[in-house]
């Protein structure tokens, strides 16, 4: 079978090219089964799909399946990384166990009998034997190595996920190796219509008076705090550019809202329309000319 090659894609409409169901349904209505597939659900459902990095979907699984103590496995070469991971899980009330892949310091010689070498060597049968021995609920994998990895995920008596897949030439990213896949950069690039995401400011005057509530979309003033306590345009969410990156997730957690981000000048509203882009928002524009061409037309 190649569902790859299938044109017709009957399994998408009930309508299968083969019926296999009776050998796992019943499967699917045991309590055991429906704990994984309940909780799935509620990740995605009702528009959510989209909205949830991964880590956000990690984190609220583990509160939907009651877990607190949680394991992260991770490979040594990750570790400022697994340390931002371990705050992180922290933040959200949760009790992380950081397990180092060189955890017991044992040489390569000692694992590989053609090695002489006495470089530490990975150790994912130590990982897995102290994250069972820790009341771990739910382990994290974060960037083994491949074989590594599946020795670890073999001897680990808890449920688990994959957090990061190690790949040191692509920034964590293998789609980035698939010949033909495009990154998203330069999809948005392709895609940039010819006003550049551009709001004009009576269109954005008249938006904001006829919307039937303030919460219908995300007004960011990208000026810097000085401006913003002076004068701005009411509703507006404060933040500069360069704290956007840290903030984003924050300030602006629904990505379904529409968003209008406005400077002085409109310049660095178009760096941050580009940002929030790339970053998986998808109703995001710049009010042309700035704050100063707003100002401008209420003189007027």
């Amino acid at each position: 079978m190649d569902c790859t090659k299938c044109s017709i894609k009957g399994c998408r409409k009930q309508e299968p090219c083969s019926d296999r169901s009776h050998d796992y349904i019943e499967k699917y209505a045991s309590s055991d089964y429906q704990i994984y597939t309940k909780t799935a659900s509620e990740l995605i459902d009702n528009g959510r799909a989209g909205t949830l990095t991964r880590l956000n979907e990690i984190v609220e699984y583990c509160q939907l399946r009651g877990y607190i103590k949680i394991g992260v496995a991770y490979c040594y070469s990750m570790e400022k990384d697994a340390l931002l991971l371990r705050n992180y899980l922290k933040q959200n009330n949760l009790k992380p166990t950081m397990i180092s892949c060189t955890v017991d310091g044992i040489k390569e010689s000692q694992i590989d009998p053609n090695k002489t070498t006495n470089v530490v060597s990975c150790n994912p049968l130590g990982q897995a034997n102290i994250l069972n021995s820790s009341d771990v609920e739910f382990t994290l994998l974060m960037g083994l190595c491949l074989g590594h990895d599946i020795l670890l995920q073999k001897n680990l008596k808890m449920d688990f996920t994959t957090f990061v897949v190690k790949d040191r030439v692509l920034q964590h990213n293998p789609l980035l190796g698939l010949p033909g896949h495009q990154p998203l950069e330069d999809t948005f690039i392709e895609e940039i219509p010819n006003d550049f995401n551009l709001i004009k400011v009576e269109e954005f005057k008249t938006k904001v008076k006829n919307q039937q509530s303030p919460e219908d979309l995300y007004l960011l003033d990208l000026r810097n705090a000085d401006s913003f306590k002076q004068n701005g345009i009411p509703g507006s969410i404060h933040c500069t550019l360069n704290d956007l990156p840290k903030q984003y997730m924050k300030i602006l957690p629904d990505k379904r809202k529409e968003i209008i981000l406005y400077c002085n000048g409109g310049i660095q509203s178009i760096y941050g329309v580009m940002f929030l882009s790339l970053k998986g928002y998808k109703k995001v524009n710049s009010l042309a000319g700035g704050f100063s061409k707003y100002l401008q037309s209420l003189l007027q």
